[in-house]
């Protein structure tokens, strides 16, 4: 066996480590779709529906039935005539019957053919139930993928923040020890760096806690250090649906058609062929009162003319129920079409916000290096360099969650269309 060179070994190493520090939103989702448990039922569905169809297929077998009987009755068959020279025996009334009955279907109507196809639309409808759950599914990792993502901007401009309080900390130290500044001025910027390193440790907690949802949703341990990429926006804005949902409905709708085929082959003929073979006593010859050995085949023939209309009134059931689930399609049309309106409009409002944005943070930190240079000059105290500090921070923050927002909101409505 081959011996890795080390340096390979350590490249090797450092590729998986990076990939483990890494993870993009299509990772992700596709992660999630593969760790979900529900995606199992889709084989699971596939398996029932298999050994059913083969069930189903057996109605063109032969069935073969072993029946047995034992009985005892008042009265026997009699012939109440006497002819000399005649004995005509009599029959027990304990009499006894043990057949093996064959039978096989000729035609049923499309009957079977019908449960067939029923079985197969059944389940595309169950399994698009499941592709309905996964779309939900798809939902909560982009929700919470940003959550993150917004929690990682707030750490980053919060770790800014205290590094600029360290620097003005020193150099107002050097002053307290030359006597050129009072010492309230260092305690200031003390207490605004603990509160700083608070919030920092908020926005730390609140991107761990978003990690372990995505480690949860994914199936990977995800490191607390993991690095998320912002995915780029999307541009297109056209109403077209493609939802799970909407093929969900017609799913149904193709079953309640197929139950209503069903149902119309109760109304066709039936025609099967049997033979009987059967020991007992007496047999067939019902004069000879002993055991014997018989047989009868044939052909049978069965045909409803009148079952009260039950039939059609099961028929006008599930018409009425295609009817609900179309009404309930239109709705969900209406409703998702409705969403991507406001979601549109969400759209352009974080667009104009992110376009502001960058004008208040250029004019922010503008201010807040001449408050920087006049505190270094001390011609300006800590409280008011503080206060331009923040407003910069702030601003930072809010382009930043605006940004993200904004990206976040032209993936949603791509979700809301189905894509």
């Amino acid at each position: 066996m081959k011996l890795i060179p080390p340096l390979l070994l350590l490249l090797l190493s450092l590729q998986v480590s990076a990939q483990e520090q890494f993870l993009s939103l299509d990772s992700a989702q596709q992660s999630a779709r593969r760790n979900y448990p529900l995606l199992k039922q889709k084989q699971v569905l596939d398996n029932m529906t298999r050994l059913q169809v083969q069930n189903i297929k057996t109605n063109y077998l032969p069935q073969v039935e072993l029946n047995g009987q034992a009985t005892y009755q008042s009265e026997v068959t009699q012939i109440p005539i006497k002819l000399p020279g005649m004995n005509i025996p009599e029959l027990s009334k304990d009499q006894y019957k043990a057949t093996i009955d064959v039978k096989q279907l000729l035609y049923d109507g499309g009957a079977t053919a019908s449960q067939r196809e029923l079985q197969e639309v059944t389940k595309l409808a169950e399994q698009q139930k499941v592709e309905v759950e996964l779309y939900k599914l798809r939902q909560q990792v982009l929700q919470t993928y940003f959550n993150a993502l917004l929690w990682e901007e707030n750490i980053a401009a919060r770790e800014k923040m205290m590094e600029e309080v360290k620097q003005k900390m020193e150099r107002q130290q050097a002053g307290v020890d030359n006597g050129t500044i009072l010492a309230s001025q260092v305690d200031i910027l003390k207490a605004e760096l603990l509160r700083t390193e608070q919030q920092l440790f908020e926005a730390q907690t609140g991107k761990r806690a978003a990690i372990q949802v995505l480690s949860l949703l994914t199936g990977k341990e995800l490191p607390a250090s993991l690095q998320l990429q912002l995915p780029l926006s999307v541009a297109n804005q056209t109403e077209e649906l493609q939802r799970p949902e909407l093929q969900l409905y017609k799913y149904q709708t193709n079953v309640l058609q197929q139950q209503s085929k069903l149902t119309g082959t109760k109304a066709l003929p039936k025609v099967s062929a049997f033979a009987q073979g059967g020991y007992g006593r007496p047999g067939l010859n019902m004069l000879e009162n002993k055991f014997d050995f018989y047989y009868m085949t044939g052909i049978r023939f069965n045909w409803t003319l009148w079952n009260w209309r039950y039939n059609r009134t099961e028929r006008a059931v599930l018409q009425q129920q295609e009817q609900s689930i179309q009404a309930q399609s239109e709705a969900f049309t209406l409703n998702t079409k409705m969403q991507l309106v406001q979601q549109s409009s969400e759209i352009t409002n974080l667009q104009q916000a992110v376009e502001k944005d960058k004008e208040i943070v250029q004019l922010r930190t503008k201010v807040k290096e001449v408050s920087a240079a006049q505190l270094d000059n001390g011609v300006l105290t800590v409280h008011d360099y503080l206060t331009d500090l923040h407003a910069e921070t702030q601003a930072v923050i809010a382009h930043k969650t605006h940004e993200i927002q904004w990206v976040y909101a032209t993936l949603y409505y791509q979700v809301i269309k189905g894509y």
